[in-house]
């Protein structure tokens, strides 16, 4: 009953989405929660998902820097949200292709001003009146204090959930890196104080976060909705052996932060498995155009095809057409650092499209590590050539065992990633944080 469930302020830097990975994962956690309850603060210029919330606040970046300080904000409903004309914001998508320290720092300097803090925002917040704020912690501290600002206004309390690990400082980094950790560190001792609950990605992160924030934290895999899964796959007409004569395997996701070079490797390595009578295909799927230039060492047909992007509506019955799924882990050394404690959001789609999963990445990062002690899947911890072709004759040789492991995995996803399981968790930890 409704009565049963808070008044949720959502606060993040991407919207609720049906097509965006973590738009995505937020929908799953609050599909099902009255939207009467719940409402959203988001800081990127992105279309949201009305099917789980009717109440959305977004600032970005543009207007921070240009607006006048009473234009800086803007409530966003089903009437206006079409006036939303990209995905990103021209910023963000500079900086995502340029993920340099100075420019966060910079960004969190802009923002620090305090240019959001007007009118617009108050309205909006007092007219909601939120019990409780659900805020996804990042990389950048202004958020951070927009949220602290929120919860002291309203003397509520705040349930934080952490994806990826922001906080650690490496050891060996350059200066700016250095510098924005700490100043984000430093805010958190103060922040803390107003954090009742703690929500982690994996058990990796859970581990180092509990001994970090001195705090229990509970953990919420990344989840998808099974049984509609099962639905679609016992809808299609499934093939049950794997052609004896090709074995399809297909990459969906971003193939920035160098991700594209281990696609280019395995590529190549599929073009030259061919001499040996082994037939393999790779379709890429991504919704941003890549450059020429690496189009052109991924695109390599009729061994790798680049398909674009994929409908919303179509994505899982595609995902279906395959008999290998893969996924890839940057190894770029500081991705490397940010990522190690975080299951990547593709994963659990994977599992429950039934379907064997290639796994490259290094062996340090928990989705790599999770696929490797909870499935069967294929893994690649570098990316030389031999080891690449080794692991493809595996995959060869196992090819009449594939539709197997595809079912083990299917049963994993339900057991770890049913969004039911984790929205019971994630309403509780609210409901106790209120109470």
């Amino acid at each position: 009953m409704e009565q049963d469930f808070q008044r949720v302020l959502f606060i993040s830097h991407n919207a609720f989405s049906t097509t965006l990975n973590n738009g995505k994962t937020y929908s799953s956690f609050f599909e099902g929660w009255p939207k009467s309850k719940l409402a959203q603060l988001y800081f990127q210029n992105e279309k949201p998902n009305f099917n789980v919330c009717n109440n959305y606040f977004h600032i970005t970046d543009e207007q921070v820097l240009m607006n006048k300080k009473k234009n800086i904000g803007k409530k966003i409903d089903e009437t206006n949200f079409n006036n939303i004309q990209k995905t990103q914001s021209s910023v963000h998508s500079y900086v995502r292709k340029n993920p340099k320290a100075i420019l966060t720092l910079i960004r969190d300097i802009v923002w620090g001003i305090n240019r959001w803090k007007n009118r617009n925002l108050l309205e909006w917040l007092n007219e909601f009146k939120p019990e409780v704020i659900f805020f996804v912690g990042g990389g950048s501290l202004f958020s951070y204090k927009i949220t602290k600002f929120i919860a002291s206004y309203f003397n509520i309390p705040i349930v934080l959930y952490f994806t990826d690990d922001y906080l650690t400082i490496p050891s060996k980094t350059k200066t700016i890196e250095w510098l924005n950790s700490k100043r984000l560190n430093k805010y958190l001792k103060k922040f803390n104080k107003s954090v009742d609950k703690i929500f982690v990605i994996g058990d990796d992160m859970k581990m180092e976060y509990q001994n970090k924030f001195n705090k229990q934290c509970i953990s919420v895999m990344n989840s998808v909705d099974t049984e509609k899964y099962n639905v679609i796959r016992l809808k299609r007409e499934i093939n049950h052996g794997v052609e004896k004569s090709k074995i399809k395997i297909a990459y969906f996701g971003g193939i920035h932060l160098n991700r594209w070079k281990t696609i280019s490797v395995l590529s190549q390595c599929i073009k030259e498995i061919e001499k040996e009578g082994k037939h393999f295909d790779l379709d890429i799927y991504c919704v941003e155009k890549p450059a020429k230039e690496i189009l052109e060492e991924i695109h390599l047909p009729p061994y790798s095809n680049f398909k674009g992007g994929v409908n919303e509506e179509h994505i899982i019955s595609k995902m279906m057409e395959y008999d290998v799924l893969l996924h890839v882990e940057s190894f770029d050394t500081n991705m490397v650092f940010k990522t190690r404690l975080s299951i990547s959001t593709k994963i659990p789609e994977y599992l429950a499209c039934s379907k064997p999963i290639l796994g490259i990445g290094p062996s340090e990062i928990s989705s790599i590590k999770y696929l490797k002690r909870e499935t069967d899947s294929f893994i690649i911890n570098n990316i030389d050539k031999v080891t690449v072709l080794k692991v493809l004759n595996e995959i060869f040789n196992k090819k009449d065992e594939l539709n197997l492991i595809g079912e083990v995995n299917y049963l994993l996803a339900h057991k770890n990633h049913d969004s039911y399981k984790e929205r019971e968790k994630i309403k509780s930890g609210i409901t106790s944080a209120v109470n």
